[in-house]
């Protein structure tokens, strides 16, 4: 089965599939044991490579984990803001961007589980993850639609209710309506009515196209 990271790069030149396959491994390695426990013994047995091979393509694990994580965020993140591009109104822009982040993390449990641990663990990644959420809350103070004040801290903050609701998820704790859960949530703590948070949090939204699944 092709992984996220081999699908982009089908066609190309061995090398570039070569590094695209090892990815694919890490995420799953990472998702099953955990960054800090995967071995790169680990990554290149469940990529079919030997650990020369690795090498050739990543210094160590630290680069592989760095690669991995960006990737999985850029991807979910385009490909939410790329979905966004016709919501002007910031309110129904923050309750599709946290619903849709959730519910892509979690149909890919291998990604999902890798994007979790990766932003918990990079500080740089998180900086990245958290621009998205940042540029609908100041872009929501602006128009006049959230009443707080749009600092590190609080940006911080409200990516992490996110990403805690994906782990949620993932463990099984909470159910699909996680994400109107949240976004009603975030929503109201935004400065918005109950009424108007409710209806904007739980009003159907088509759900994005399935990632490629991991291999």
């Amino acid at each position: 089965m092709i992984g996220v990271f081999a699908s982009r790069v089908q066609g190309r030149g061995k090398r570039v599939r070569t590094r695209a396959r090892l990815m694919d491994a890490a995420v799953e390695s990472f998702a099953r044991e955990g960054i800090e426990a995967a071995s790169v013994n680990a990554i290149a047995h469940t990529a079919d490579v030997s650990n020369g091979t690795f090498y050739n393509h990543f210094r160590d694990k630290g680069e592989i984990v760095t690669a991995v994580a960006f990737g999985i965020a850029r991807e979910l993140g385009q490909r939410i803001h790329d979905a966004m591009s016709d919501i002007d109104d910031a309110a129904e822009r923050v309750s599709f961007g946290t619903r849709q982040s959730i519910e892509l993390a979690v149909r890919d449990p291998d990604w999902g589980r890798a994007w979790v641990r990766s932003i918990w663990s990079l500080a740089e990644l998180r900086r990245e993850v958290s621009a998205f959420a940042r540029a609908d809350l100041e872009r929501g103070v602006r128009d006049g639609v959230f009443k707080i004040e749009v600092d590190d801290l609080f940006v911080d903050v409200f990516t992490s209710m996110v990403v805690t609701a994906v782990l949620l998820r993932l463990d099984g704790e909470v159910g699909p309506e996680a994400g109107s859960k949240l976004a009603e949530h975030q929503l109201r703590m935004l400065g918005l009515s109950p009424a108007r948070a409710k209806r904007i949090a739980w009003r159907p939204i088509p759900l994005l196209a399935d990632a490629p699944e991991s291999a």
